[in-house]
């Protein structure tokens, strides 16, 4: 029964939008420590969401909710909610579970999941699952829910003349080919579990699983080399091709082959029906599974570098201190970890510094980093929007990645379309927060004293979340001032045909050139990498042609930027799996930006309004609002007969 409850408190947390399905399935997956649990988790979660709608249809059908209120209800909390069950009715079941703490909780505690998912979860089992209820004969739930199977089925029945199919298939929500293909075999027998939990962790940390043609390694340079790698594998019985294509081409005939990449050094190409167990350079952590997209980051934040220190100029550049990383959103650590072996080399003597704001996810960081034996990392479970860009402690970091919480919009292997979508006009909102939450978060990271190079990436295919917020970047006087422009074509990754989208660059084809794109057609996720560079002996640039989207989006941000800034990197940051705690940080600093920005607005017209004797610009509600606040604090001040109160943001530090 304990499977059962945590297979629906999954269902819950999708309800909530805390995390994706193979996240949340992996995450709950850890609290066991069984092995195989987390595909069986995610085998078990995602039949039920394929079939969800049906399910729910015979609950309502056969009234099974409202006819046993208390059969899906933990029986030592059901006296705590004698007095809502009265009504008979589920809705008030849900209401008192998530309102009530009984005792039961305190002894024990785990969380409840509502009566709708555990019934439908149990309900799946019992009609479509082979080995039908996973719970002994007698128990006490099997045996009443078994009364209502002939009920079930009977309306299963109607319910598949009335759709004119023939098998229970037909009801569910298809999947797409790629998908259900790789999802087949995964937990059977055994010898898969292991197999099967290592496909479920990828979905849950980031291994940017591609059920495609592909599968995609990295070389772990801190561990192996590319040339040993090479060598190993062909010891070992495996064909090697220049071509990725070729390779693929092969693949149909041949089972174990592999290509270098095109454009990364470290990076290979396998077929995706390789298992990963069977390669034992993959179970010591010689080899990385990391998608091809997810390596350019690192790979064009550090490329200079490695060009720097074959031709014996990075000591005078670097004035014998070596190179300084940081990663603003580190987790799971596949970005992290490949800085760290690019800077590895003793010639470049570099450092990173890992930053995660998640607890939860700072554990994955951890273990990511062990596995990849990058002791040149120094990890902190600190949010980056805390961190002070003059702190004398980072004045030496010149190179920044920057990967912040995205929509995944271009991560094809997720599950996610099984979840009802929501409203156009949520998705919008969500959309335009996740911007405003990558303007700040990019904005910060610019504002460091040392910084030369900062690379923005996300794994989304939206403009407003790529070029849209560069756009937004580059409009930015600050920004310009310091000196900050994109890295040229020939810097970024030349080679890779896809570019930036002209249209979302106000027509500025030179911009778009700057910016890489990817897409599943190139054989990788959805991705997107732009490179900025300061160069403080050239004039600053002029301000972009803004696309009139990105100007509406831009006009917008101080109004809603100090809500949506300092909340979307907690609303987005758990994505990618489970309840996590936040770690403890002051207020952040796109908080006080916003404020500043909005503040400073509004005076600045009403200061104009005062000099031309005119009644000014008209200010927004937000504007308006934070004046008055700042002109009560004063007068409070003064009639105390003291100074005038600080900024609300002042304060606070």
């Amino acid at each position: 029964m304990d499977f059962y409850h945590r297979a629906a408190l999954i269902l819950d947390s999708l309800d909530q939008k805390k995390g994706s399905v193979k996240g949340l399935c992996m995450a709950e997956a850890k609290k066991g420590k069984k092995v195989g649990e987390g595909a069986r988790f995610l085998k078990v979660v995602v039949e039920v969401l394929k079939y969800r709608p049906h399910i729910q249809h015979l609950l309502t059908a056969t009234k099974l909710l409202s006819s046993e209120p208390t059969l899906f209800v933990p029986p030592s909390s059901v006296a705590a909610l004698n007095t809502a069950l009265k009504s008979g009715s589920a809705a008030s079941a849900n209401k008192a579970l998530k309102t009530a703490a009984p005792k039961w909780q305190k002894q024990q505690p785990k969380k409840t999941p509502t009566p709708e998912n555990l019934a439908s979860v149990m309900v799946h089992d019992l009609l479509f699952a082979k080995r039908g209820l996973s719970l002994p004969k007698e128990h006490k739930v099997r045996k009443k829910l078994e009364k209502y199977k002939p009920a079930l089925e009977k309306e299963n029945d109607r319910e598949k003349r009335r759709r004119k199919v023939a098998t229970n298939e037909g009801l569910q929500i298809a999947l797409p080919e790629k998908v259900a293909s790789s999802l087949e075999g995964i937990g059977k027998g055994k010898k898969r579990e292991h197999e099967a939990d290592r496909f479920a962790e990828e979905g849950a940390s980031g291994l940017e699983y591609m059920p495609g043609e592909i599968r995609w390694l990295r070389v772990n340079t801190l561990r192996w080399s590319v040339e040993a790698a090479v060598e190993w594998f062909e010891k070992t019985g495996w064909e090697m091709f220049e071509d990725v294509q070729e390779m693929l081409a092969a693949s149909q005939s041949k089972p174990k082959v592999f290509a270098l990449d095109a454009h990364i050094e470290p990076l290979l190409a396998l077929p995706a029906t390789v298992s990963l167990p069977t390669i034992s350079a993959y179970q010591d952590g010689r080899l990385l599974a990391q998608d091809k997209a997810s390596c350019m980051p690192a790979w064009v934040l550090l490329t200079p570098v490695l060009a720097d220190a074959e031709e014996g100029l990075l000591e005078e550049k670097s004035k014998g201190k070596g190179v300084r990383v940081l990663d603003a959103t580190a987790a799971p650590g596949n970005k992290t970890t490949m800085a760290a072996a690019l800077v590895a080399d003793e010639r470049i003597n570099g450092r990173v510094v890992a930053c995660e704001r998640d607890q939860g996810r700072f554990k994955v960081l951890k273990d990511m980093l062990k596995r990849a034996d990058a002791k040149n990392v120094q990890p902190m479970n600190v949010d980056f929007l805390s961190l002070k860009p003059d702190d004398p402690k980072l004045k030496n970091v010149t190179h920044l990645l920057v990967d912040p919480s995205c929509s995944g919009s271009g991560i094809p292997s997720r599950l996610d379309h099984l979840i009802p979508s929501a409203p156009e006009a949520e998705h919008l909102s969500r959309i335009r927060a996740l911007s405003n939450f990558q303007l700040a978060i990019v904005s910060h990271a610019l504002r460091f004293s040392g910084a030369q190079r900062v690379v923005y990436s996300t794994c989304s295919v939206w403009e407003q979340e790529d070029e849209g917020v560069v756009m937004r970047v580059l409009a930015k006087k600050e920004m310009r001032d310091m000196g900050w422009r994109l890295a040229k074509r020939e810097e970024v990754l030349p080679t890779w045909e896809r570019r930036g989208r002209v249209e979302a660059c106000g027509g500025d084809v030179e911009l778009a050139e700057s910016m890489v794109r990817c897409l599943p057609e190139d054989g990788t996720n959805g991705f997107f990498v732009a490179c900025f560079v300061k160069d403080t002996t050239a004039a600053p640039i002029e301000a972009p042609n803004m696309p009139e989207r990105a100007k509406r989006e831009d006009a917008a941000a101080p109004a809603a930027g100090e809500e949506e800034a300092d909340g979307a990197a907690s609303a987005f940051e758990d994505e990618k799996g489970g309840n996590q705690k936040k770690a403890k940080s002051t207020i952040t600093q796109s908080t006080r930006n916003a404020k500043e920005d909005v503040l400073g607005k509004a005076k600045a017209d009403v200061d104009e309004a005062a000099a031309n004797g005119k009644g000014g610009k008209k200010l927004t509600k937000k504007q308006l609002y934070l004046l008055k606040k700042e002109e009560l604090k004063r007068k409070k001040a003064e009639a105390a007969g003291g100074a005038p109160a600080p900024a609300e943001d002042e304060a606070e530090e």
